[in-house]
Order: structure tokens, then sequence, then C-alpha cells
């Protein structure tokens, strides 16, 4: 996200299966992502969503304090509904719902004051969420991103197309053999239990222990792990460890490089490209890429509703 003030997230996470999973889609244009490649190999034909929200308000905030204020962070929304709220969030996160991409890969972004943030709030109607709960996840998704497209295409005017670009991306690689631990199978912690309740602990999550929000691997793999570090890197990152197994381990970081930080931050707390190398016995190297670009042809600012 974009770091337009000192910033605090406030429940940004509870779709972070809808954000890794859009990494993987932001390589093709929106009609040919892999979650409809994917619907094509079970289906024989991709899947074409078609959900919009039913009604939706979009505000423009402003931001007591102008640049440097405390500004919160908000994300409340389930993949099997069709309800959403974003709170003060940027022009570049709301493509990143819609569209997969990341602040790196966007090209025309308007020049509007670091402090314009949106609030918006939307909601299909009953047969949305009808329909939604019937599908696959990675449908939802592609359901998910079609509302916020039609949405944006509405009240901002959007219009934008694919095309490619030089970037850079990661390799997720092994640089202390050993450094990371098998998991044993431990049974959940009374934490864990408390938190999660009669749904299983997931095999990879976050949580929040007052400093910032870790990250738990609770017999997770490699697999999981990459996509996770494409979002907090902006980034694709690519497992290339060789590891198999299964894994238990916190991640603790705050930021995700050192240029993330300002100069006179001392906080102890490792950047995670640090963290993960320290922590983990794996390495991210950095590596000139080629990489899908999401153009801006048009877009305006929406009128107060």
């Amino acid at each position: 996200m974009s770091r337009i003030a000192r910033t605090v997230s406030v429940a940004i996470f509870p779709l972070l299966g809808l954000l890794t999973v859009q990494i993987a889609g932001q390589q093709s244009s929106p009609k040919s992502s892999p979650e409809q490649k994917q619907g094509e190999k079970t289906t024989g034909k991709p899947y074409v969503p078609t959900l919009t929200y039913d009604v939706a308000s979009v505000r423009e905030v402003d931001i007591a304090g102008g640049p440097g204020a405390l500004v919160m962070h908000g994300l409340d929304a389930r993949l099997d509904r069709s309800s959403i709220r974003l709170t003060n969030v940027v022009m570049s996160t709301l493509l990143f719902f819609a569209y997969g991409a990341r602040p790196q890969q966007i090209s025309g972004l308007p020049s509007w004051p670091s402090t314009t943030v949106f609030t918006i709030q939307a909601k299909g109607d009953d047969a949305a969420d009808a329909k939604l709960a019937s599908l696959t996840r990675e449908q939802q998704i592609l359901e998910q991103q079609h509302m916020m497209q039609i949405l944006l295409a509405d009240r901002f005017k959007l219009k934008v197309h694919w095309d490619q670009g030089i970037g850079y991306s990661y390799a997720l690689v092994v640089a202390k053999p050993g450094g990371i631990q098998e998991s044993i199978g431990a049974p959940p912690s009374e934490a864990e239990v408390k938190r999660f309740g009669d749904h299983p602990v997931p095999q990879l999550y976050q949580r929040n222990d007052g400093r910032g929000y870790d990250w738990v691997g609770h017999g997770a793999t490699m697999p999981d792990l990459a996509p996770v570090l494409t979002v907090l890197m902006g980034a694709p990152v690519k497992d290339e460890t060789g590891l198999l197994g299964r894994y238990d381990f916190v991640l603790k970081y705050r930021g995700a490089t050192d240029r993330d930080r300002a100069p006179d931050d001392m906080d102890p707390m490792p950047p995670l490209d640090q963290a993960v190398q320290e922590q983990l016995g794996l390495k991210l190297e950095r590596r000139k890429d080629s990489v899908p670009r999401l153009v801006i042809d048009h877009i305006e600012k929406p009128s107060d509703n």
C-alpha cells in the first residue's frame, strides 16, 4: 500500500486469499486469469464473472492533519459475500483489489495529492450472495474482481489495459540448510484454539503481538509462503527452495526492506528480506524481469454520493 502518511492497518488481511490469488492473475489480462484457466480445465470453458454491486457509496475522505497524520485503513469483506467496506484506501489499493496489480506495476496513476483516500461501501443483492456461496474459491475471486472493476469503471470512469514492462521479481532460495524447522505436527496452542474456535488452524496465518503483524507457519509449505511474500514484498516471489516438507515458524519483521524505513528509524526489528534469511534460513534474490503492467488510460475523481 502507498505510504501516504503514518498508517495503521486495521483488519486488512481477512481477504489475504483473494490478494494472493490475484497475484497469480496479474500476469494475464482480466479475461484470461489463472482462475479462469483452472475453470476451463474442469468445465471445458473459462468461467465468466457477471456479478455487480447492487448499491455502492464512494466518498473521498479528508485526512485530518494532512500529510503525516495518522490514517486508519480498514477492510471488511468475505469471498462468499457480495458486500465490501474499504476504509481510507488509496487508488492503487483499489486497483490491486480489482486487477491484482501492485503499485510498481501501475502506469498512469493520477497526480492527486498523497492524502487522497477513499472509503467505499458496496453491496450486492440476495441473489448475488446465493451465487457466491455456490461457487468455487477461484470463481468467487473472479466475481469479486469483476464487481470492483465494474464499480471503478462506473464511479471513477476508469479505463485500463495491460502490457509488458521491465521490473523485478524475487527467487526464494535456501540460504542456510536446516534453517527452517520441519513441522512435528504439534497440536494447536490454547491461544490458537481460542482464536479459531471450531475452524482448523490455518497452515499460515497472521497474528498481532502488539508491535506488528507476525506470520505464523503451522505446518506451512513453501507454496503457502511464496504468495504471501509476493504481497508483502510488492513483487512476484517464485519458490526455488526445493523444500517439499511442512514447516513451523514465526516470522517477525517490520517493513519489506531497509528502503521502506526512514533513516532515523531505530526499531531493532529486521525488515522482511532480512528476517526471512535470519529467522528461516531462506533468501530473497532480486532479479530483473519482464512484468505485466496495468496502464491507466483514463480516470476521474468520483462525485460525492
